[in-house]
């Protein structure tokens, strides 16, 4: 039994901690982010499928915004070239199958890495998924606002750490 000597919380699920196991998914159809995870896998676990046909062109949607505002994407200045490449690496190929398109996301150049914008996508999934969850993020942004920017937070020191 895990206990917490071990750093665990007994009685407490993944999904109560916001511990998800998440599965990408592309296709028309699919949402961001599911009402319910299913469990028809192998060990029955609640898995979480992201559309991430959705999320990427949300993504593609965000980054040809010109000017800052709501729906732009901010980008701290450390990030190099390489990150850029990678988090423009797809693109939307559309291709005919008995008279109907079929849209979906390929690599613009063979062998190019992507990982980038696969962190890009689940990340905005795990956003969706706290949402749907109870979090209020423009509450949340306010109550930072009214305590102050300067406010020093309390670390508390994982036992984890003292082993």
């Amino acid at each position: 039994r895990r206990d917490h000597a071990q750093g665990r919380q007994p009685g407490r699920t993944r999904l109560a901690r916001r511990i998800w196991a998440i599965k990408g998914r592309g296709g028309p159809g699919i949402p961001v982010w599911p009402r319910r995870p299913t469990r028809t896998n192998k060990g029955k676990i609640p898995l979480f499928i992201v559309g991430v046909d959705a999320v990427k062109d949300a993504v593609y949607a965000r980054l040809k915004l010109t000017q800052p505002g709501p729906g732009a994407i901010h980008f701290p200045r450390r990030l190099d070239a390489d990150y850029f490449r990678q988090l423009t690496a797809e693109r939307v190929v559309t291709r005919f199958e008995k008279g109907r398109p079929i849209r979906s996301w390929q690599p613009k150049r063979d062998g190019e890495r992507n990982e980038a914008l696969d962190t890009f996508v689940y990340a905005h999934a795990a956003l969706h998924g706290l949402i749907s969850m109870g979090m209020r993020l423009n509450e949340e942004a306010e109550g930072i606002g009214r305590s102050g920017a300067n406010t020093t937070l309390a670390i508390i020191p994982s036992s984890w750490l003292r082993r």
